[in-house]
């Protein structure tokens, strides 16, 4: 997964290829995701400056210090509490997944869910009447199950920011908690993902014609090509009827996106060859991978060298469980409280409950290839 800490504030891409019916691109769409607080709108409204309101014995309406606020306003915890939960939440909702083009999102109340390992009847025989029916040759093989799990933490408001009217800080902590659910979930996905050890698929125990789904594969046109082979030759192991899988999005990381655009997206290809190298007559110039890949998701999350992995984003076969949404909780400020007493901070619990995982890694292909790609 390469270092985390690095990867952060490096943006996320989806790219959306339309085609036509002959195959040529007609429409790109490329949406960045930013996992950073710049930006958020929060339609004009100012947070904690309801809090700093005061009044003069006239009547006039003056701005106070925050530690003023938090003394003299019985309210003020809970307007410090929703000013920060306003923040967090709206950080959080206006940063997109980046996965969600190749996820199905459940909803779960159960420590873990279990799923069929390989759900596929096969082709139905012919059986004469007068004749008994046979019994199908189900593909229900044992079960995957994917576990919920809580993510949580403590983030801490120091004293000082209150008492030395440091908004700014408050309010870059307080969108940072949002941002943070969403990257952990953004972690969460490619972590699973880009594991070599959720890939278990080869030809030789029946489950496509071609080899096993995982492999340090180079970018290529001809390690796409085996990619796309293997998912699409997928089969169950018993019936070993085809499954009907057809590769549609290409995730990268930054370091292909290059080379996977030039591939993917160029009208004709052109051969590389060396001075000793013979020419062959007759291969054509027309790229044939144009319209055949219509969405891109390139994220830093995938890795930090040239992995890549290919799928079939119609199948449902990965799974987002969702058991509690992130949230923010604010601990009470009164006098009992240890760390608003000894610590002189107010401590924040963000957390979420969730869970991601591969229910049949037929339809994906992963490579976990260190080499750069070979796109001349």
């Amino acid at each position: 997964m390469g270092n985390v800490v690095n990867q952060i504030n490096s943006p996320s891409k989806v790219i959306e290829l339309t085609h036509n019916s002959e195959g040529h691109i007609t429409d790109i769409k490329e949406r960045e995701i930013n996992h950073s607080a710049n930006g958020i709108d929060l339609n004009g409204y100012k947070p904690f400056e309801a809090l700093r309101e005061g009044q003069l014995a006239s009547g006039k309406k003056i701005r106070i210090p925050l530690l003023e606020a938090m003394l003299t306003n019985p309210d003020a915890a809970n307007i410090l509490r929703s000013d920060i939960r306003l923040l967090a939440f709206t950080a959080l909702n206006s940063t997109p997944r980046s996965f969600a083009g190749f996820t199905d999102f459940v909803d779960s109340n159960m420590p873990e869910e279990t799923y069929l390992r390989d759900a596929a009847i096969g082709v139905i025989p012919p059986a004469p009447s007068g004749s008994p029916a046979p019994r199908s040759k189900t593909g229900f093989e044992g079960s995957t199950n994917i576990e919920n799990k809580l993510y949580r933490y403590i983030v801490e408001i120091l004293g000082d920011w209150i008492r030395f009217d440091q908004i700014g800080k408050i309010r870059q902590v307080s969108q940072e908690m949002g941002l943070s659910g969403r990257m952990t979930e953004e972690w969460t996905v490619y972590d699973h993902i880009t594991t070599t050890g959720n890939y278990n698929r080869n030809s030789n125990t029946g489950d496509n014609d071609i080899g096993a789904n995982t492999a340090a594969t180079t970018f290529d046109a001809d390690g796409l090509r085996l990619a796309m082979d293997t998912i699409a030759t997928s089969k169950d192991r018993k019936s070993r009827a085809y499954l009907g899988y057809s590769a549609d999005t290409l995730i990268c990381g930054n370091r292909l996106l290059i080379p996977v655009l030039q591939l993917l997206r160029s009208t004709e290809l052109q051969r590389a060859h060396g001075v000793q190298t013979a020419e062959v007559i007759g291969t054509g110039t027309t790229n044939p991978f144009v319209g055949m890949i219509n969405k891109i998701v390139v994220s830093p999350w995938f890795g930090a060298s040239f992995q890549w992995a290919l799928c079939d984003s119609r199948r449902a076969s990965f799974k987002f469980q969702s058991v509690e949404p992130f949230n923010v909780f604010q601990q009470t400020m009164v006098a009992d409280s240890d760390s608003w007493r000894q610590l002189d901070v107010i401590e924040y619990l963000v957390k979420g409950y969730f869970g991601v995982g591969l229910v049949d890694d037929r339809a994906w292909y992963y490579s976990s290839s260190t080499t750069d790609a070979t796109v001349a």
